[in-house]
């Protein structure tokens, strides 16, 4: 008799969920796929939003807004104001607006069932919402997994953790309110620590690796950078800059000035954010429980090559 219990149960429930007596599963088309979100406010804290687009269902972007005691609450509000439900789970880029708390965007990042680590973090320098909203077009439209700049939430985390500096890409409303790139903002487990602009900028991003396919402009020529090697080795840093020349007659030693000039900027505020000590501790265990040597007083070392175009 119980199997019979049992089948007869499962009728019932396949035949009230036909006739809409049971709630039914959301389907993925019911929802709006948030592609970037910005975190702005300070008591009432205000999140926008952009959603993306599919192409084959010819939609177009659109833009939500939402507020709340919490970022929590505000993304909560965000989910009430659209026919479909906003669905944080593909959202690519956050942008926290000048004076957020990094820490609490951080911490719902880990705690909320729909953002992912590898959700690509953003330091807005004024108001992110704003800017974001005169970038919806392109926003919607790009991939933002493909910046070379962009830094995940999964990455920063643990250098947070271990209670060291690190960077997250900096931008700013442009020409026009829209978002453009703005140098590196320096984080803390405390927060956003300053700003690297201009040459010091440049600097930052040969450490992390980067800088590769930009124009440099020399006293003599242009080349462009085709790769960047930096380590640490016996208190020293080493950069090697390969570049081929685009313009002019561009000599390796102007290269070489450039390349030491950015970097010196880069570690004159003795913001480690690229682990440049531990790098050299590992190389040299010996080092453990010496004291440290401060960016700023490393001897910086580097050496150009230039190429045939």
């Amino acid at each position: 008799m119980k199997r019979y219990g049992w089948i007869l149960a499962l009728i019932f429930l396949l035949a009230a969920k036909g006739v809409g007596i049971l709630p039914q599963a959301r389907e993925p088309e019911e929802r709006k796929l948030v592609t970037a979100l910005a975190v702005d406010g300070g008591e009432e804290i205000r999140v926008t939003a952009v959603t993306g687009v599919r192409v084959t269902e010819e939609e177009e972007a659109e833009l939500l807004t939402g507020e709340g005691a919490s970022l929590a609450q505000a993304c909560r509000s965000l989910r009430g104001r659209s026919a479909r439900r906003p669905y944080l789970g593909q959202t690519e880029q956050l942008l926290l607006g000048e004076g957020q708390d990094l820490r609490a965007a951080l911490d719902f990042v880990l705690s909320d069932r729909e953002l992912r680590l590898d959700t690509l973090l953003y330091i807005v320098r004024g108001p992110a919402g704003e800017a974001l909203a005169a970038s919806m077009e392109k926003v919607a439209g790009e991939t933002g997994g493909e910046d070379p700049r962009g830094r995940t939430v999964g990455e920063i985390l643990p250098r947070l953790a271990q209670k060291e500096y690190t960077l997250a890409p900096a931008l700013a409303a442009g020409e026009g309110g829209a978002l453009e790139p703005a140098g590196w903002a320096v984080l803390s487990p405390d927060g956003v620590e300053g700003y690297f602009e201009g040459e010091a900028a440049l600097g930052a991003a040969l450490l992390a690796g980067l800088g590769t396919e930009q124009v440099v402009t020399l006293p003599f020529g242009a080349v462009e950078l085709l790769s960047v090697q930096t380590w640490m080795v016996d208190g020293a840093l080493h950069c090697i800059l390969t570049a081929r020349v685009v313009e002019g007659i561009a000599k390796t030693e102007e290269l070489e000035d450039w390349g030491k000039e950015c970097l010196e900027l880069a570690l004159a505020s003795d913001w480690d954010c690229w682990g440049l000590d531990q790098e050299e501790k590992l190389l040299r265990p010996l080092r453990w429980g010496q004291e440290e040597i401060p960016p700023s007083g490393l001897e910086i070392i580097v050496r150009g090559k230039l190429v045939e175009p």
